[in-house]
């Protein structure tokens, strides 16, 4: 019986297993090694890195980091979660571990284009997912942003504090809550079906449309996202309707001991919010520990 099970191995989890281990908790977190943020190329608004991290690198310094305070880690992905007597059973890679409490922290997924080399580029950096984190980069160079609803639209209109050049393309996709006059400029759009794509050096792509246009820009999927909380609606978490978990200034979720942090929860996805979170869920959850064993 562990005093807390963390599910997740991205920037929140790890953070919390580093500060649950120091808390003198026996922790184990279940990673399943898909981080959203092993796809970052490097980060550069991330504090303490004036030259930029690598997502990979920051998450292998992470683990580093936890497993020298004696942090058990299990490869896989829970396949089942529930609630027991006492807390909380999670099956994983064969295992079937017990838990007093528990932190979700399984972030979400990107919706990217349907290339076969989306993740690639991603990862090269071609593809960008997040304006935030490296919206600084495009220094005035085009942008195509790829959606065709409202939420794109606005994630277009943002972009015009880096660049003069934004436009949004459907991709051939029917434009959902909005129409061609709610784009006004100096945003554009263009409902072309797309021919070709093709990377080009340094961070770029060349987007070449059946009607004969093309666009070399900084281009960004604003396709939405699926957070990863089918496992804590099982059991009994409430989601909103993004499907993620809204959580208290304690990252506190509706069932009792089990806590939510990172990008699964509602609000910002940045790395340095999801370690936070990490780090007010662990405080919480050990003092939460503290008042249960004082009760019984």
């Amino acid at each position: 019986m562990y005093d807390c099970i963390v599910l997740g191995g991205g920037p929140a989890g790890l953070t919390a297993s580093v500060y649950l281990a120091r808390l003198r908790r026996s922790v184990i977190i279940v990673d399943a090694g898909l981080s959203r943020a092993s796809l970052i190329p490097r980060s550069y608004n991330h504090p303490a890195f004036p030259e930029g991290v690598p997502g990979r690198v920051l998450l292998d310094r992470m683990h580093d980091q936890s497993s020298r305070f004696g942090v058990e880690r299990i490869v896989g992905r829970g396949d089942r979660l529930e609630r027991t007597e006492h807390g909380f059973l999670c099956a994983v890679a064969g295992r079937t571990l017990h838990s007093f409490a528990f932190i979700y922290a399984t972030g979400l997924v990107d919706i990217l284009p349907q290339w076969p080399d989306a993740v690639e580029l991603v990862r090269n950096g071609n593809l960008r997912v997040c304006p935030i984190c490296d919206g600084y980069e495009i220094n005035g160079a085009p942008v195509v942003i790829i959606g065709n609803n409202r939420r794109a639209a606005k994630e277009a209109a943002f972009l015009l504090s880096f660049t003069e050049s934004v436009t949004l393309a459907t991709l051939g996709a029917e434009l959902t809550d909005l129409s061609p006059a709610d784009i006004e400029p100096p945003l554009r759009l263009t409902t072309a079906r797309l021919l070709h794509h093709r990377p080009l050096s340094g961070d770029r792509i060349s987007l070449e449309f059946v009607d004969g246009g093309r666009i070399d820009a900084a281009v960004y999927s604003a396709l939405g996202c699926r957070p990863q909380s089918q496992l804590a609606q099982a059991v009994g978490v409430r989601l909103d309707e993004e499907g993620r978990i809204p959580t208290s200034q304690h990252q506190r979720t509706n069932v009792e001991r089990f806590f939510a942090i990172g990008d699964v929860v509602t609000g910002l996805n940045q790395l340095g919010v999801a370690m936070a979170q990490g780090e007010i869920a662990a405080v919480a959850l050990h003092n939460d520990l503290l008042a249960f064993s004082g009760d019984h």
